[in-house]
């Protein structure tokens, strides 16, 4: 979905967010893989004090307050969001509703177990920034793992008469998220990972030895060791394709007025 029509840039962005949501409700594969890590930490959620930071619409609110915790912070900065989903759930007692930047919040008792989802497709590229600016040390982050992984293919098995190889050919440098079927393609190697306080900003990543002229990226959210999910498993998160001139391509993610901006090139 995208906004047709010319508004201020603050009304524009909070519109944005809100319809990006749909987006992400509508991946069922997506929440069902976080209601199983919910699940999977029903023991740690019974009792706790859960914080949803980012929570959008309020679904991980609403799961942590069926799984027993004795209260969870809700905390949403787009006010649309935030008012929806307070009022979606505004009979759960044990949720307590903040529209606030995350970064902003401070707790009033420790943060046992905080749950989000600020991935994007290139991992960096969305909001994950944000908690590396937190007031606060939760015991346990859900899910507390995340790679961008990526893969190589011979253009060949993948190109057709509207994507054709004049046309790959000028999108050097260029990463484009969809441009081909992604369903049953591996994630190869990786390139860069994101732990609590351990974000990697810049990285250079060496294709030397590997074979394919068509290079394409992909999420991978984990738990630990497990995988929760990845992108084309969970259809919102699309592979980002670019066409392989180099042996080594440099990725950084410098900061944008809103987010962070994805740099890429190929270095040698």
């Amino acid at each position: 979905m995208d906004i047709i029509n010319d508004l201020p840039e603050r009304l524009f962005d909070d519109i944005d967010d809100l319809l990006a949501f749909i987006s992400i409700y509508d991946d069922r594969r997506r929440l069902a893989a976080y209601r199983r890590l919910l699940h999977a930490h029903r023991r740690q959620i019974k009792g706790a004090v859960c914080l949803d930071a980012g929570c959008g619409l309020g679904y991980f609110s609403e799961q942590c307050h069926r799984l027993g915790a004795a209260k969870i912070y809700a905390v949403e900065a787009n006010p649309h969001l935030f008012s929806l989903a307070k009022e979606r759930f505004r009979d759960r007692d044990r949720i307590e509703w903040i529209q606030d930047d995350i970064r902003n919040f401070r707790p009033k008792e420790k943060i046992h177990i905080l749950v989000h989802e600020f991935f994007g497709q290139m991992l960096f590229d969305e909001d994950l920034f944000v908690l590396d600016g937190l007031n606060f040390k939760p015991q346990l982050f859900l899910p507390n793992r995340a790679r961008l992984m990526a893969g190589l293919l011979p253009s060949a098995q993948i190109l057709d008469a509207n994507v054709n190889r004049s046309m790959l050919d000028r999108l050097q440098g260029v990463l484009v998220s969809g441009l081909f079927e992604d369903k049953g393609l591996p994630l190869q190697f990786p390139v860069t990972e994101w732990r609590p306080g351990k974000s990697v900003w810049r990285t250079e990543c060496s294709l030397q030895g590997k074979k394919g002229d068509l290079l394409y990226f992909g999420l991978q959210i984990l738990h630990d060791d497990q995988v929760i999910c990845q992108a084309a498993a969970c259809n919102n998160w699309s592979f980002v394709w670019t066409p392989r001139f180099g042996d080594r391509f440099e990725l950084s993610f410098p900061p944008a007025s809103r987010g962070r901006k994805v740099k890429f090139k190929w270095v040698g």
